[in-house]
């Protein structure tokens, strides 16, 4: 037993002394990289008063044929205004964006106040009544008040549907190229 024992220690002993690499903190490299963020990002200035999941489809070839997996994000209820972020994949640039708001058959109306546009450190903020010169809500779903900013869902057949935004793409499409530039 003892036997094993000095064996095991002699091994370990000569483990963690043969096999140092031993480097100065002089002779170390630090590499630096430049952090960039080229995503295209779209921020919702929101108050939504029950948690909810909103989502962002986006097209890259000009139309509104919202085909592709859109972007989710959880909303937290809260009387208070918050935003929801949504980051575009790296090699992403949209040529129009729909936004739907809230699948929560509880949900309350939702205030939006505005909707941030943002590319490579250009920024566009649309708010307001302007709101509706780019967004229009899908009337089969929903109400949207773009001097105001609120979206009442509309309910049928005893089911509150899940309003969205459509673009309006003869405005939309040419203001996001814009950003590109």
């Amino acid at each position: 037993m003892k036997t094993r024992i000095a064996i095991a220690a002699v091994m370990a002993i000569a483990l963690f002394t043969s096999c140092k690499d031993e480097k100065s903190v002089e002779s170390l490299e630090v590499k630096k990289s430049e952090v960039t963020n080229e995503n295209f990002k779209v921020t919702l200035n929101v108050i939504a008063k029950k948690d909810d999941t909103f989502s962002l489809f986006y097209t890259e070839d000009g139309t509104s044929d919202f085909k592709a997996e859109p972007i989710w994000v959880g909303v937290k209820g809260s009387d208070a205004e918050q935003q929801v972020l949504y980051s575009l994949p790296a090699d992403v640039y949209p040529t129009q964006l729909r936004i739907d708001l809230g699948m929560n058959k509880d949900q309350q109306d939702i205030t939006l106040k505005n909707i941030g546009l943002e590319y490579q450190g250009g920024k566009r903020v649309i708010a307001g009544a302007e709101m509706g010169n780019f967004f229009r809500a899908d009337d089969s779903k929903c109400t949207f008040n773009p001097a105001t900013g609120e979206i009442k869902a509309l309910v049928k057949d005893g089911a509150r549907q899940n309003p969205s935004l459509y673009p309006h793409e003869a405005n939309l499409g040419p203001e996001l190229q814009k950003l590109a530039k």
